[in-house]
């Protein structure tokens, strides 16, 4: 079995192929983030890994509000509660965690 090579980041952090995120990887992005993962944490992460595995889309605010708020929990479905969880940079935060490509909104 060939031995595979280390996930390599963009120069912005974010995992260049998305195919070698594990939960691992994510906790130790959360950890340089600062931020420790709970359960609510998961739920978030799954669904936006399951949206982008339909749709190949990273996810803005308004976007990934609705996705949270249809396809996780509507009481994590809103600006406030994700903030809560991953900080001032939502959407940056939730798409590197989640193996995901640089959203849109991010600058």
């Amino acid at each position: 079995m060939p031995e595979q090579s280390p996930p390599t980041f963009t120069d912005d952090g974010f995992l260049c192929d998305n195919q070698l995120w594990t939960a691992d990887l994510a906790t130790k992005i959360a950890t340089n983030l600062e931020i420790t993962l709970t359960d609510e944490h998961w739920r978030v992460i799954h669904g936006v890994r399951r949206f982008y595995e339909r749709t190949g889309r990273s996810l803005s605010m308004r976007p990934l509000v609705r996705v949270v708020r249809n396809e996780v929990a509507a009481t994590l479905g809103n600006s406030i509660a994700l903030a809560r969880l991953f900080g001032s940079q939502t959407t940056r935060h939730v798409a590197m965690i989640s193996g995901l490509p640089k959203p849109s909104d991010c600058i």
